[in-house]
């Protein structure tokens, strides 16, 4: 599921829609809907910050490697 269905999945539980129903419509396993409302703050902060182009949420290991490549 791409970054997009995430945030679509988000919207529609935030909206008082039951999860039963949004993993329904969408055919996700409930466990994957789990892991979507768990990680939504995640999620939501990620989009703000670079819009959906972000693929993973992980830290580098060398910081100062990633600042001179940006």
């Amino acid at each position: 599921m791409g970054d997009e269905g995430k945030g679509k999945v988000i919207g529609q539980i935030e909206n008082g829609e039951k999860k039963v129903n949004v993993y329904r419509e969408f055919g996700l396993v409930y466990p994957m809907i789990r892991r979507i409302c768990r990680n939504r703050i995640k999620i939501i902060s990620a989009f703000e910050q670079n819009g959906w182009r972000i693929k993973r949420f992980q830290k580098p290991e060398r910081s100062d490697v990633d600042e001179a490549l940006h």
